[in-house]
């Protein structure tokens, strides 16, 4: 595969398109890996490494190194692309990567085929409450310096009420793993830059695309749930589905969940049932 800067994994074959991956903070392409390998058998799949995360580290390379604003790294998942030779493509975003997929997707509306959002914020529209927001954010991993450090902090951070149905589960103990093998170093890099404080609101932006915009939301995620609902009511099109019995993480806890709704929503390209809201039973 041609060298991009961005680390990511490929899947399957462009047979009906392309899908592209984006985790959320303290992920990496592999967090999404179920939900990509899943779709390979139809799509050409790609996870990305968002910057800080996963292969993409910003100490490691002049390019990452550059990157200043949150407009910044998604023009670069938009290189990355040309690089790939992919022009037009779908996106799927979970919480962080969710918002970097709506600025992905604004840049360059035409080239999108849908827009897949789970968890995600549409961004912070009072300017003085978003200042406020990166300067929080810029603190929130002072206090980490060691490994017996990061536990402690992925320990408290997957106790807040976000993640209230990952609470005592197998699914949090790998989460908690995986995410202990991340620098804290490049995780404070990359909050400098995808922090939801250093950049606008995209929700009056994204009214009037062209391309059509998914929403999956947990039905425990009582915040992320209900900005979703307000999202609706200015973009009536938007489908929205709610997951019974998931909170914010509803990837790791429900895969098989998500990937039969990505299915059923490539299946139904008439978007008759953009207008409704969805729910779905835990089997």
């Amino acid at each position: 595969m041609t060298a991009t800067v961005l680390s990511c994994e490929e899947f399957g074959s462009p047979d009906r398109g392309v899908f592209i991956f984006l985790h959320g903070f303290m992920g990496n392409g592999r967090s999404l890996q179920a939900l990509a390998a899943a779709l390979g058998g139809t799509h050409r799949c790609i996870a990305f490494d968002l910057p800080g995360h996963g292969r993409s580290l910003l100490r490691c390379s002049d390019s990452l190194k550059a990157l200043k604003t949150f407009e910044d790294a998604a023009s670069l998942i938009l290189r990355d692309l040309d690089t790939l030779g992919i022009n037009r493509f779908s996106l799927y975003g979970y919480s962080m990567g969710g918002r970097v997929a709506q600025n992905v997707a604004l840049l360059a509306p035409e080239r999108i085929e849908r827009l897949v959002l789970e968890s995600a914020s549409f961004g912070i529209a009072d300017p003085e409450e978003r200042l406020w927001r990166y300067f929080r954010d810029s603190i929130l991993l002072a206090d980490v310096r060691t490994d017996k450090d990061l536990a402690a902090f992925l320990e408290g951070w997957h106790r807040l009420p976000l993640f209230c149905t990952l609470q005592g589960t197998p699914v949090l103990q790998r989460i908690l793993r995986e995410k202990r093998d991340n620098d804290v170093e490049e995780l404070r890099l990359a909050l400098k830059i995808l922090s939801v404080g250093n950049h606008p609101s995209f929700a009056e932006r994204l009214t009037g695309q062209p391309f059509p915009l998914f929403y999956f939301c947990g039905e425990r995620d009582e915040a992320y749930a209900g900005a979703a609902e307000t999202m609706k009511k200015k973009i009536p099109a938007m489908r929205l589905t709610v997951f019974r019995g998931a909170s914010h993480d509803i990837h790791s806890q429900f895969p098989e969940r998500i990937i039969r709704a990505l299915q059923r929503l490539l299946e139904d390209e008439s978007g008759e049932e953009n207008a409704e809201a969805v729910s779905i039973s835990e089997e």
